[in-house]
């Protein structure tokens, strides 16, 4: 990247080389850092090389072709001359020429040096002289020839190259090939694409990658989600939370929860509803099942783009919201909670996330204490369970409220206010089922209430699987014996029979369950490690929204299971 950045424009990145001047370790990467800040040895501001006396950034090239042809310099075009043995489709220059082979392939080179940096920042000089839609088939093109190749890993570099400059459709295939690859043995390949994604300049690169760390059957993967999403978020200044609270698109939706789609002579209005589905009218207020196919008094091209836009808004949409209510449901489940200015940016401002936030209830707290409860209005207004108006503190935080804070008589008002509106929740928060430590449980380390219930592994498997559980070790002979999950500074462990990864069609016995302190137990295939007692917690010790939702969880697995082993204790090992 520092190479990248020395051919042309160093001003640009000057408060990227000082930050990483600062904490490099390497002396030959610190050096080379001083010399494009025209540094000298010390810092003293002689001119090191490549930068200016005074400091100013580095004398590279000033055009597009200049940058080209340095970044070429040496025979480098060889390391991509494959994927020009067959000839490309023309690819446009904004000024309607057609791009040199050269540009492209300095493109492609600069992008290998890229290492770790965003290529179409980088790269911006390059890029910004191409047509974008073009540059996007010119990606795309480049993605078919490495898929064909068997996408080789030492060519890897093409990810990111792709995502920068491929567009939502790269982003699309992108998407696809991280489901496909780690079940044929590349779960790497994946990770890399990953990566990748969270560098591109669409909004839904960082959208999947953190879909993908919420939920994904392939931990190694989603490690790397979390991972790529971390970082992304370091470099905002942001916890990954807030992140993905700032990623969430509006889809084109305004304050009043529509957009229009012109067909020329004819346009059509969809709205978002409260149930989150798209309502249609067209121009005399007429409700309509779909949006219709351009006709031939419809001006050609206002249609063709209107009726394309609303069909990627409707795929769009679909990931849109699976992706908020897995994150809603977190939030409930783990007690996240925001300040009250941050709430209203996300709920309130945000037509999508304002249709979700009017059917939830939601709590002010202070210091994890509730003080009060409302409901965030269609209307926007709030209101109390006693449907007074309510405003909103100043101070404090706002999360989402879970049934085993409330009083049975403040659930049942709450219930009844939503039934009298008709509005059914956009996740499940008041028909939650709440569950508390019994007193015969105080004290106690293991829960035993699932212990004997005899389940068919593959229910078992899948279930725990789709909540966000994972498979603990594998042990000798390919058979596993424990499920586990982990949440922030606490984890839960839960011992069976055991099966195979596979698994086998075959009933197992659940035993019992642990919670205990994050990172405290090693994980890895042939790793035997268990919770410790010391690392354990009594389960009264446990935060009760948490311990209420790992019941709920593992009540739900274990629903389909209508035998018990009454000497499951016995066969436990």
């Amino acid at each position: 990247a520092l190479e990248v950045i020395s051919k042309w424009d160093v001003a640009r990145f000057r408060e990227d080389l000082e930050g990483l001047l600062e904490k490099e370790k390497s002396q030959k990467v610190a050096a080379r850092c001083r010399g494009l800040l025209g540094l000298g040895a010390e810092g003293t501001g002689q001119n090191g090389g490549t930068g200016t006396a005074e400091g100013s950034g580095a004398a590279g090239p000033g055009t597009a072709e200049e940058l080209a042809a340095s970044l070429l310099k040496g025979g480098k075009k060889r390391r991509v001359q494959w994927l020009f043995d067959t000839a490309f489709l023309p690819v446009k220059k904004k000024d309607g020429s057609q791009a040199s082979e050269e540009l492209l392939a300095a493109l492609l080179v600069g992008c290998q040096e890229c290492s770790g940096e965003n290529p179409a920042q980088a790269l911006a000089l390059l890029k910004d002289e191409l047509e974008p839609c073009s540059l996007e088939a010119f990606a795309c093109q480049v993605w078919d020839r490495w898929m064909e190749q068997g996408a080789p890993a030492k060519q890897k570099w093409i990810l990111s190259f792709v995502s920068a400059f491929g567009g939502r459709e790269a982003v699309s295939r992108m998407k696809h090939q991280i489901s496909q690859w780690p079940q044929n043995a590349r779960g790497a390949i994946a990770c890399d694409a990953v990566y990748a994604l969270a560098l591109s300049p669409e909004p839904e690169g960082l959208l999947i990658v953190d879909s993908i760390s919420r939920k994904f059957k392939f931990k190694q993967v989603k490690a790397a989600a979390g991972k790529a999403l971390l970082e992304a978020a370091k470099k905002r200044n942001l916890t990954p939370e807030e992140l993905a609270d700032r990623i969430v698109p509006d889809l084109g939706f305004g304050e009043d929860m529509s957009q229009t789609f012109d067909y020329g002579p004819r346009h059509f209005t969809v709205y978002l509803s409260p149930s989150l589905e798209l309502e249609i009218q067209d121009q005399n207020g007429k409700r309509l099942k779909s949006l219709p196919a351009p006709g031939k008094n419809d001006d050609p091209e206002k249609a063709q783009e209107a009726s394309a836009r609303f069909k990627a808004l409707k795929k769009q949409m679909k990931a849109v919201v699976s992706t908020q209510k897995l994150r809603l449901e977190q939030a409930l489940s783990i007690n996240r909670k925001w300040q009250v200015s941050d709430w209203e940016k996300l709920f309130v401002k945000n037509p999508v996330m304002h249709q979700f936030a009017i059917s939830l209830i939601w709590g002010i707290y202070q210091e994890d204490q509730l003080l009060e409860t409302f409901r965030y209005m269609e209307d926007g207004s709030f209101n109390t369970m006693d449907e007074e108006e309510y405003e909103l503190p100043s101070e404090g935080t706002i999360g989402l409220v879970h049934p085993i804070e409330l009083k049975e008589e403040e659930l049942s008002a709450w219930k009844q206010q939503l039934e009298d509106y008709e509005v059914e929740q956009s996740i499940e928060q008041l028909k939650r089922p709440a569950f508390s430590v019994t007193p015969e449980e105080k004290g106690q380390k293991r829960m035993e209430r699932f212990g004997g219930r005899m389940v068919m592994d593959l229910s078992l498997f899948g279930k725990l699987q789709s909540m966000g559980w994972y498979r603990g070790s594998v042990q000798d002979g390919g058979g596993f014996y424990e499920f586990y999950r982990e949440d922030g500074k606490i984890s839960v462990n839960l011992t069976f029979s055991g099966s195979f990864v596979s698994g086998e069609g075959e009933m197992v016995t659940v035993y019992d369950a642990v919670f205990y302190r994050t990172g405290t137990v090693r994980r890895g295939s042939y790793i035997y490690d268990r919770p410790k007692d010391e690392d354990t917690l009594s389960l009264d010790e446990v935060n009760p929204r948490y311990f209420s939702e790992i019941v709920y969880q593992l009540q739900k697995a274990t629903a389909s299971g209508t035998e018990l082993n009454h000497n499951w204790k016995n066969e436990q090992f």
